[in-house]
């Protein structure tokens, strides 16, 4: 099934021609991921591929890039608390920051930016090199054999990798806080059990998960559709990049009011 983008009589029909086949792609990729895993289609040696590559070249970068952020909150924590006479709860703040909030965010930046444009590079070389053409005049799915696997393994790797950077994050707060502030190693893990809930964890891991498929269909429809050459497979990972970042940061706002709605606070901050 292909979406043809609209040739622009205007910003306005242009950017509600994109729109429009970016939501009919994303709703026809995810209907092709439901139906390729029950009628047993999936190609398990692409996504195990797939899930390899994202996880070489996002794990390390986001562990690296969590390590200075759970530094920073550990030491912007432990400044306001030593003022405040409150230097016993570190734990609870970073139970609220590093677990609810900057973990999911790391891995939507790594999903995006480094995810998702390789993705995107790889499927608009494809598409240039007319391989994507080939394909369909052969009668294959290319949304069953490029996408799907690619969607499926970018999903696998998000929950990974949000486990690995949640911790990360927590370590690094909790090493400064002993070494670095002289606190009680006890004391901290106390406040963290005591304010952070297993319910944080596990909406940042719907939250990676939501920003793993976003980013997924983004680079995957900017990939198919590239044109123009080499120059245009770059015009199509910028893009990427940029309405990735823009997406993943929209659906975080709306997933964190929805959850302090929904799920109430532990004590008081």
């Amino acid at each position: 099934m292909t979406f043809h983008l609209p040739t622009g009589r205007g910003p306005v029909t242009d950017l509600a021609g994109q729109v429009g086949a970016l939501v009919g792609f994303s709703v026809f990729t995810l209907t092709s991921c439901v139906t390729t895993v029950v009628r047993g289609r999936l190609s398990l040696t692409e996504t195990r591929d797939q899930a390899l590559f994202i996880a070489r070249v996002c794990s390390i970068p986001a562990l690296l890039l969590m390590l200075p952020v759970g530094v920073l909150v550990a030491v912007s924590v432990g400044e306001m608390a030593g003022r405040l006479g409150a230097a016993g709860y570190a734990g609870a703040v970073v139970a609220f920051v590093v677990v609810g909030q900057a973990s999911a965010l790391v891995c939507a930046l790594m999903l995006a930016g480094v995810g998702g444009s390789a993705i995107c590079a790889d499927l608009g070389s494809r598409t240039i090199r007319e391989e994507v053409e080939a394909m369909e005049v052969m009668g294959l799915d290319v949304v069953e054999r490029l996408v799907v696997p690619r969607v499926i393994a970018t999903v696998l790797v998000s929950v990974v990798m949000c486990a690995l950077v949640t911790a990360m994050g927590v370590v690094a707060c909790l090493i400064y806080q002993v070494y670095g502030q002289g606190e009680s190693a006890g004391a901290f893990l106390q406040t963290l059990s005591a304010y952070g809930r297993p319910s944080d964890l596990w909406m940042a891991m719907v939250k990676s998960v939501a920003f793993a498929i976003v980013s997924a269909l983004i680079a995957t429809f900017k990939g198919l559709h590239a044109s123009g050459g080499s120059s245009g497979v770059a015009d199509a990972v910028n893009e990427t990049v940029v309405l990735a970042f823009v997406t993943v940061f929209v659906i975080n706002t709306v997933f964190s009011a929805v959850y302090g709605l929904v799920v109430p606070s532990v004590g008081k901050y």
